[in-house]
């Protein structure tokens, strides 16, 4: 199956985790997020893969607002 991910939205995810984890104790985990700015879309794919989580969450609308019921 295959899945147009919003690759912005991906990589604010990662940010995200990646900044909670260093809030809570793990410092090394701000250099994941220096990482993660730095990294291809591609690179955020695999990590997003490597972590657990489901690139479905980040799929782009194919419908662009647009409502069936107009």
């Amino acid at each position: 199956m295959k899945i147009e991910v919003d690759v912005d939205q991906l990589r604010e995810s990662l940010r995200d985790r990646a900044g909670s984890a260093a809030g809570v104790g793990f410092p090394a985990a701000m250099l994941e997020v220096v990482d993660i700015e730095d990294e291809s879309p591609q690179e955020l794919l695999a990590r997003a893969e490597r972590e657990g989580l489901d690139l479905r969450d980040f799929a782009v609308d194919d419908d662009c607002g647009a409502s069936d019921d107009w």
